[in-house]
Parts: C-alpha cells; sequence; structure tokens
C-alpha cells in the first residue's frame, strides 16, 4: 500500500474532527489534517506527530486515500468541497457535517454534480467514545464507496452501520435519536424538580428515574408496533387513565410553582385525542398527530 493510499486526511480540527485524526493515528495509519482557522498544533489538540497538519486542504487531500470532512454544518461543508473539487479524483470523501436531511441530500448532489466519489456519515457518540468499542457511526452512500471505508471503519472502531444510499438516513437517526435523548433529559430535570419541590432529594430520586427509563425502554417495541399496524388496543394503558395522570403531573408542577414543561404539551395532546377517539382507547393513539392522513 502506497503511502498515498494509506494516509486518511480530516478536513476540520474542532472536538470531532480531532477525535477522529486521533483515533486514525492510534490505528496505525498516517493522518493529515486541515483547519478552517488557522491555529498552532497545541491549539488544535493535536498531540501526536503521526497527524501532519497541512497548510491547505488540497495539500491535505492530494496525500490521502480517504478524505473526512468534520466541519460545522453543510454550508461549510460545500464550501471546502468545491475548493477540494479538483484535487480529489478517485478519492472517497466522506461528509460528517451535522445538518437535516434535506441538507444531506443536497450535499450528495453536489458532490455528484463535481463528480466526487462521496458517503454521508453521521457520528452518534461522544468524542470520548470515538475509535473504541462503543463508537457508533452511520453511512450512506453507493456499495463501491462504503466497500473502500475499511480503513476508516477500521480507525474509528466500534460499529459501522451502512444504511443504504438515501443520504438522508444517517441525519435522519441521528436527529431521531436526539430527539428521544433531549426530551428524556429535559423530562428528567422537570421530574427531579417536582421531587424537589416536595422535600425529595436529587440522589435519592435518581434511582427512581433510572427504574422509569428502564420501564420506558422495554415499552419502546409495543409503541412501534403500534405506530406501524396504526392500531391502538392493546388495552395497556387507556387514553383516559393516561390523561389523568398527566393532569395530576401539570397540577402538581403548578402547585410547586414549576413550569409544566413537556407534560404540559403532552396533557394537551392527550385531551385532543380524547376529542377524536373513546376514552378506552390506547394513550398510543396520540401518535396520530404525527402521522399522514389515512
Amino acid at each position: 500500500m502506497t503511502e498515498r493510499t494509506n494516509t486518511i486526511t480530516v478536513l476540520g480540527l474542532g472536538p470531532m474532527g480531532t477525535a477522529i485524526a486521533h483515533a486514525i493515528a492510534a490505528s496505525g495509519r498516517p493522518v493529515a489534517a486541515w483547519n478552517r482557522t488557522p491555529r498552532t498544533r497545541t491549539a488544535l489538540g493535536l498531540t501526536t506527530d503521526a497527524i501532519r497538519l497541512a497548510d491547505d486542504p488540497v495539500e491535505a487531500v492530494e496525500a490521502a486515500g480517504i478524505v473526512v470532512l468534520c466541519v460545522r454544518d453543510h454550508t461549510a461543508a460545500c464550501e471546502v468541497i468545491e475548493r477540494i473539487a479538483p484535487a480529489v479524483g478517485q478519492r472517497i470523501v466522506v461528509n460528517a457535517a451535522t445538518g437535516t436531511p434535506a441538507e444531506a441530500r443536497a450535499s450528495a448532489t453536489a458532490a455528484e454534480r463535481l463528480g466526487i466519489a462521496y458517503v454521508t456519515a453521521a457520528i452518534m457518540v461522544p468524542t470520548p467514545l470515538v475509535g473504541t468499542d462503543e463508537s457508533l457511526v452511520l453511512y450512506a452512500g453507493a456499495d463501491d464507496e462504503l466497500d473502500a471505508l475499511g480503513p476508516l471503519l477500521d480507525a474509528l472502531g466500534g460499529t459501522a452501520d451502512l444504511t443504504g444510499t438515501d443520504h438522508a438516513v444517517p441525519p435522519a437517526l441521528d436527529l431521531a435519536m436526539l430527539d428521544v435523548y433531549f426530551a428524556g433529559m429535559d423530562a428528567h430535570l422537570h421530574a427531579t424538580a417536582l421531587a424537589a419541590a416536595n422535600g425529595i432529594e436529587p440522589a435519592r430520586f435518581l434511582p427512581y428515574a433510572r427504574g422509569i427509563v428502564s420501564t420506558l425502554g422495554d415499552s419502546l417495541a409495543g409503541l412501534t408496533d403500534a405506530v406501524a399496524r396504526r392500531r391502538y388496543d392493546g388495552g395497556q394503558a387507556s387514553l383516559a387513565m393516561c390523561r389523568a395522570f398527566l393532569e395530576h403531573i401539570v397540577g402538581s408542577s403548578r402547585d410547586a410553582d414549576i413550569d409544566p414543561g413537556i407534560a404540559g404539551l403532552v396533557l394537551d395532546a392527550s385531551r385532543d385525542a380524547e376529542r377524536d377517539h373513546p376514552g378506552t382507547t390506547d394513550w398510543d393513539v396520540v401518535a396520530e398527530r404525527f402521522l399522514p392522513t389515512r
């Protein structure tokens, strides 16, 4: 293997780009790197000589067989892609910029017009887990491009999920997972405040919070099945019963002078659903407000 094909280039040295560069270097492969804002190696967090810092993105690309683009967003990514396009040749460009599904498709289309072999990536873990067994990265692209990513997949470790040819899938999965994550964090903070308003210390509440999160995890398969079938007749938790629970949560929050937060929104959705469906219907029917009209 030549130096040109063995080297992996990383364009963009923010926290995630730096973590990627270090993971590649730790795997034994040389790394060429470039950052849009010129800074010293120390300021960029480059702690190994295996990562060579280039002054220009074209210079970094010319050293590589695979190019990983990890900049702020798709607008910045497209600017870099335009700049490096004349030097890319047969190299694979992996765009790990964060964005929406629509932006991912548009960026892929732009790269295709430039004749670039292009893959969309979504990195699903925080920087400390990049390069570990717990790493998870989603990729989309043509089969030939995905097949050529072996050196990068090996370097980043963990699980590489090859999702197919639709470039919207990795960011859609990324945002969907974050949707659950941020709603869960907000709900936990609200619940902790509600418990504290009733004399329960946060540390005392934490085991109970972990328990209910586990119960939620066990419930996801049933929710998914109900939405997939668009049938809400399992008889596990009725709309009327859950609406009553939510009224207690919202009422207790207001008694404690706490914003009801997400619970208030879910209560409103439950009341709306109960106007259209019998109270004996499974609470899961609130999903209908998100789904296409039948």
